[in-house]
């Protein structure tokens, strides 16, 4: 069984590879094919990268869910509710990825018949990606939501646990927060993408705690509970 500071620094790992992943599969993966108006071309030129993106999508969402079942046992020292709702939310995560996975999916296959068809049929094709990308852009919106409130109530419990310093715990519950309100300006057409800045910066000044520091001992557990 992992001592309270072991497993903090498998927290961190497991953590930080999942960051480090989903910034590749949006910055030089996936994120360069679907943001773009040349959309259907771009998918179809590059196919197996698309289908790694996806491979990786299935990875960080499965480390999530596995992060959140090895903590809970400790967080629901701290407040059990809140380690439900992190539990389930991890798990409504993965369902979402999985979603956001066939639409990707979809979209590869609607490039390749998309080029198969003939000049009259474009418009109506076209449409139809428009159609498939701007369903995968809610989904990956509906993703963030849930994940700002999934990083919130983590930071939460790591506020109460005094795992790592508080400090940090509340930098990153409300780089969290700026997270959520972004993705509902998000919805009414607003937004900014520098609001996920906090967020990227904080969590890697924690996460790199994690892994150098660990969690604080057990006698820190004790305390807040």
């Amino acid at each position: 069984m992992y001592s309270i500071k072991k497993l903090g620094r498998v927290t961190g790992v497991l953590l930080i590879i999942e960051m480090a992943i989903g910034m590749l599969i949006n910055i030089s993966l996936l994120g360069p094919l679907i943001f773009t108006s040349d959309f259907i071309t771009k998918i179809s030129e590059n196919t197996n990268q698309v289908l790694i993106s996806i491979l990786l999508i299935i990875i960080i969402k499965t480390i999530g869910v596995g992060v959140a079942i090895m903590l809970f046992s400790v967080f629901k020292k701290l407040h059990r509710g809140f380690a439900l709702w992190y539990l389930c939310l991890s798990v409504i995560l993965f369902v979402i990825g999985i979603l956001d996975n066939t639409i990707i999916l979809s979209l590869v296959s609607f490039s390749e018949a998309y080029f198969k068809q003939g000049v009259n049929n474009t418009n109506n094709l076209e449409a139809i990606g428009s159609i498939l990308k701007g369903t995968r852009g809610w989904v990956h919106m509906m993703d963030l939501l849930v994940s700002s409130i999934s990083l919130s109530i983590f930071y939460y419990l790591m506020y109460m646990s005094k795992f790592v310093p508080r400090i940090l715990s509340i930098l990153c519950f409300f780089a969290a927060i700026l997270i959520f309100i972004n993705v509902l300006l998000a919805f009414f057409g607003t937004g900014s993408m520098y609001l996920y800045m906090p967020m990227a910066i904080s969590q890697l000044m924690f996460l790199v705690w994690l892994i150098i520091k660990g969690f604080n001992g057990t006698d820190k557990l004790q305390e807040a509970v």
